[in-house]
């Protein structure tokens, strides 16, 4: 009987470990939807993080300015590390916004992603962040570094 009963139990965990799949980060821009239960809601930039998921790396905007920096993700436990932010300055009600993105993006401890959208959890399980999956712009092409651009120089008239 306590045979049976072992490889049920051993069967009921290899099911439930196989049963759940990796958290997906990469592949898309991650708009934040909102920020300990409020809508957020920015003037000028789309605050969104994007995941590197070869280099473990982050990027984002926070709604004024750029974030960079690294993340580990183990199963569904989440951390940053090492965020660096630009220092600019933006309109009065972007720059709040920004300052309660960053301190929730300090609290995150764990990932949750169903569908399109990532909560993003403080180590009590409290959901901090949301934000939702949008794809990724494709990369604007530019000018090979060893390519040559040609213009004519034309002198200013002369001022009467």
């Amino acid at each position: 009987m306590k045979i049976k009963a072992f490889f049920a139990m051993a069967a009921a965990c290899c099911l439930a470990f196989a049963c759940s799949s990796p958290v997906e980060l990469g592949g898309a821009d991650w708009v934040f939807d909102t920020v300990n239960g409020e809508k957020v809601v920015t003037s000028e930039k789309t605050p969104f993080l994007q995941f590197n998921v070869e280099e473990g790396r982050v990027h984002g905007c926070l709604g004024v300015n750029i974030v960079n920096g690294g993340y580990t993700l183990d199963g569904n436990k989440l951390s940053f590390s090492k965020l660096a932010s630009t220092m600019m300055a933006g309109l009065p009600a972007d720059m709040e916004v920004e300052s309660k993105l960053g301190a929730a993006l300090d609290t995150v401890a764990s990932v949750e992603v169903k569908g399109e959208t990532m909560s993003l959890k403080d180590a009590e399980g409290k959901v901090v962040l949301t934000l939702v999956r949008t794809e990724t712009p494709a990369e604007p092409e530019t000018a090979p570094a060893d390519s040559v651009v040609a213009f004519e120089l034309v002198e200013a008239p002369e001022a009467e």
